[in-house]
């Protein structure tokens, strides 16, 4: 009679080579897959920046040639009975003040104050576009948990952009399907709106305010805003309007008092925690604002619609004394972020 052989199994050694082949597969597959998912949130980041730069070319088309202001203060035309469309109504919400657009300054922003966002949301009537004035797709009872019982969305963002704001519902909560047109498809990478869709912030080069209305000591008295027009701008191509941002719509290179400080536009971020919302401390913040999301990148909307991709500089520049070696500051890869209208 003939015996059957065997049936020989895996052996322990055998069994865990082939976990660790399978192991090693999948983290090849995983690292594919998301690098090809971060090339595209990169590549729709960039189709966002073009997108902006088109509605700031058509602004620009509609007021004479001016270059979209970062932020405005329209309130001395309100009172004086001129029709702002912009930020002009607070919602069905009962504020002591308006929902602050740039949470993480130092400015506390009120009905007719802004940022470019707002001017190019209203003007496009984003709020229809993207689903933002939607009554019944959220949740309330979830609001009143978060917020308060007094607090509803309804209305909330028709002539302001949505913010990102500790008071107020945030927007990604509210609609869960809400792609916002002003942020990057990447998170910011630290900062008080860690994990949230990341900022674009505008070159406050371009503040619209007049001298009184950015006055911190009440002693100006010009109400002349500043605007500049693209045939002012000396190298549209190499000067910065928008660029990534943990801190807000709008990045400066001076601080609360008006004095020039550049220390914004470094790497790192420093907050203050001491009064339970985190809020950047401008006069104590040596690091800087702009965020290097993309890998170890951060990317530029330049005023002519271009989009640069820059890694981390050491200064604004132009250094003084001239490098011997390569000029790693930011102005000597020709990218200017003052000083915009001269040569």
């Amino acid at each position: 009679m003939l015996r059957k052989p065997k049936a020989k199994g895996f052996t322990i050694i055998e069994l865990l080579v082939v976990i660790s082949i399978i192991a090693l597969l999948a983290a090849i597959i995983n690292v594919t897959v998301n690098g090809t998912r971060d090339a595209a949130n990169t590549a729709k980041s960039k189709i966002k920046l073009k997108q902006i730069s088109e509605w700031m070319q058509l602004w620009s088309g509609n007021n004479d040639d001016r270059v979209l202001p970062s932020q405005f203060d329209f309130t001395d035309e309100a009172a004086a009975g001129s029709a702002i469309a912009v930020r002009n109504n607070p919602g069905l919400n009962f504020y002591s003040d308006d929902d602050d657009d740039n949470p993480y300054d130092s400015l506390n922003r009120g009905q007719y104050v802004g940022t470019w966002a707002d001017i190019l949301w209203t003007e496009n009537n984003l709020a229809q576009a993207f689903g933002a004035m939607r009554l019944l797709d959220f949740d309330q009872t979830k609001i009143n948990a978060a917020y308060g019982s007094d607090i509803s969305p309804i209305g909330l963002w028709e002539t302001d952009s949505p913010d990102i704001y500790p008071t107020e519902p945030i927007i990604f909560e509210v609609y869960d399907d809400f792609e916002h047109p002003f942020r990057s498809m990447f998170e910011n990478t630290r900062g008080p709106a860690k994990g949230l869709p990341g900022f674009f912030a505008a070159n406050d080069f371009f503040d619209a305010r007049s001298n009184i209305d950015r006055d911190p000591f009440g002693e100006a008295t010009s109400q002349v805003d500043w605007y500049y027009t693209n045939s002012m701008i000396n190298a549209p191509s190499r000067s910065v309007y928008l660029v990534d941002s943990v801190a807000g719509e709008t990045i400066s290179t001076v601080d609360a008092g008006g004095n020039y400080d550049p220390s914004a536009w470094a790497s790192d971020a420093v907050f203050d925690t001491s009064n339970d919302v985190q809020i950047l401390n401008i006069q104590d913040d040596e690091d800087g604002e702009v965020d290097f999301r993309y890998g170890s990148n951060t990317m530029l909307l330049m005023l002519d619609g271009s989009i640069k991709s820059e890694k981390s500089w050491t200064e604004l520049g132009p250094l003084d004394p001239q490098p011997t070696g390569a000029d790693q500051s930011l102005y000597g890869r020709g990218i200017r972020v003052d000083n915009l209208d001269r040569r």
